[in-house]
C-alpha cells in the first residue's frame, strides 16, 4: 500500500488547479486563461518526464528514485503553496508534473518486479488505482478546501500527503540494489520491437478516444440526456468508482487471460462510444452507459501496461514509463480533438469522432494480441522477492 499511497498523493496534483482556477487567478492577478496553463504545462512535464527521467535514472536503485521523486515533489508543492507570484507557481507545476511522471513509472515497474509473475498485472493495477482514487476523492476534496480556505491550503495539503507517502515508502519498500541489467542502449532497442510500438500506439489512440468524449461528458449529460446538476455530480462520482474498480478488475483479468482481457475491454469501450448518441438521451441510459464505459476503459489500463512490460523484455521498466506518458498524451490529444469537433459540429461531432477513434483503437489492440509477445506468451520470469520483504 505504500506505493499506492504515493501514487494517490502525486496524482492529486494533475487536475487540482481546475477547481481552484478562479481563486488562483484572482489572488495572483492573472487571467483565468493564463491560469489554465498550470494544467497544460503540468501535463506536458508529466508526459516528457516519465520516459526521459526514467531513462536518466535507469541505473539508480529503484527505492532511491521513489524517495527522491517524492522528496522533490514535496518541495514543489510546498513552493506552490507559498508561491509569491504566478511565475514561481508555474515553475512549481512543471516540477511536480515531472516528478509525478517519474514516480508513477518507477512505482509501476517496482510493483511488477516485487509481485509473482502470475500476480504482476494485479500489482501494477494497484498503483494505477491510486491515480483513479485521486481523481475520485483527491480533486473534489481539494476543490472543497479551496472554496472554503483558499487555494494555497490544498497545494500544501498535497505536499503533506506526499511527505507521508515518502515515509511509508522508506519503511516498507525494500532496497533493490543497483540495476545490473542490460545497458540503456539495449533497453531502448527493445522498445523498438513491433509489439511495443503497437502497444504504445494502442494506448494513445484508445485513451484519446475515451477523452475525446469524456472531456465533454458534462455538457453531453446536461444537454442531451437532461441530467440535473445534482445528478451530474453523482455520475462523476460513479466514474471514479468505476475507475478504481476497473483497475483492479483489469489487473486480475490480465493475470488470468491477458489476450481476452485486452480484447474485451477495448471492444466494450468501442461499443460504448458507438452507443453514446443513441443511448445518452435519458438520465437512466446515460448513467448505465457511462458506468459500463468507464469500467471497461479503466480495466484496459493495467492489462496493456502488463502486456508492454512483458513484450519489452529487458526494456520493461522503460516501456512502462512510455506507457504512462502515452496515457497522458492521449488525454491531451483527445481533449484537443474533441474541442475541434465541438467547434465544427457540436456534441454530435464529438460523439462520432470518439466512436471512430474507439474502433481504430480496437483494431490496433486486435493487431497487438496477434503478434508474438505481450498477450500471447506466458509472463516473463521476475526476480524473486527476498524472504521477509513486505510488499509495497
Amino acid at each position: 500500500m505504500a506505493l499506492f499511497a504515493g501514487a494517490f498523493a502525486v496524482s492529486c496534483t494533475e487536475f487540482v488547479v481546475v477547481g481552484l482556477l478562479p481563486q488562483i487567478a484572482g489572488d495572483l492577478a492573472v487571467s483565468e486563461a493564463a491560469t489554465g496553463q498550470l494544467v497544460t504545462l503540468n501535463a506536458v512535464a508529466f508526459a516528457i518526464g516519465a520516459p526521459l527521467l526514467a531513462a536518466v535514472f535507469a541505473r539508480v536503485d529503484r527505492r532511491r528514485v521513489l524517495l527522491g521523486s517524492l522528496a522533490v515533489f514535496v518541495v514543489g508543492h510546498a513552493t506552490a503553496g507559498l508561491a509569491p507570484n504566478f511565475a514561481v507557481l508555474l515553475g512549481s507545476r512543471i516540477l511536480s508534473g515531472g516528478m509525478m511522471g517519474l514516480y508513477l513509472a518507477t512505482a509501476i515497474a517496482v510493483a511488477a518486479k516485487l509481485a509473482r509473475p502470475d500476480k504482476r498485472a494485479t500489482a501494477m493495477a494497484t498503483i494505477v488505482a491510486g491515480v483513479s482514487t485521486a481523481t475520485m476523492l483527491g480533486v473534489p476534496v481539494s476543490t472543497l478546501l479551496g472554496q472554503n480556505s483558499g487555494w494555497r491550503l490544498p497545494m500544501l495539503g498535497i505536499g503533506g500527503l506526499a511527505l507521508l507517502a515518502l515515509v511509508l515508502v522508506a519503511v516498507v519498500v525494500p532496497r533493490s540494489g543497483a540495476d545490473e541489467g542490460p545497458p540503456l542502449g539495449v533497453r531502448l532497442r527493445a522498445l523498438g520491437s513491433r509489439p511495443v510500438i503497437i502497444g504504445l500506439s494502442a494506448i494513445v489512440v484508445f485513451w484519446g478516444a475515451s477523452f475525446t468524449v469524456y472531456t465533454y461528458l458534462v455538457p453531453l449529460l446536461q444537454n442531451r440526456a437532461g441530467v440535473s446538476d445534482a445528478l451530474v455530480t453523482v455520475v462523476l462520482f460513479l466514474v471514479g468508482v468505476c475507475a478504481v474498480g476497473g483497475n483492479l478488475l483489469g489487473g486480475r483479468g490480465a493475470d488470468l487471460r491477458p489476450r481476452a482481457t485486452l480484447l474485451i475491454t477495448s471492444a466494450v469501450t468501442a461499443a460504448a462510444l458507438l452507443a453514446v448518441l443513441p443511448v445518452v438521451t435519458t438520465p437512466a441510459g446515460a448513467i448505465v452507459l457511462v458506468g459500463v464505459w468507464q469500467l471497461a476503459a479503466w480495466s484496459f489500463v493495467p492489462a496493456v501496461q502488463a502486456a508492454l512490460y512483458r513484450a519489452a523484455g529487458p526494456g520493461g521498466d522503460l516501456a512502462v514509463s512510455f506507457a504512462v506518458s502515452g496515457f497522458n498524451i492521449g488525454i491531451v490529444a483527445g481533449a484537443g480533438l474533441g474541442g475541434l469537433a465541438l467547434d465544427l459540429g457540436g456534441l454530435t461531432a464529438v460523439s462520432i469522432l470518439g466512436a471512430v477513434l474507439g474502433l481504430v483503437a480496437l483494431g490496433i489492440v486486435a493487431a497487438l494480441v496477434t503478434v508474438r509477445g505481450p498477450a500471447a506468451q506466458a509472463p516473463a520470469p521476475t526476480e524473486p522477492v527476498p524472504a521477509g520483504v513486505r510488499e509495497g
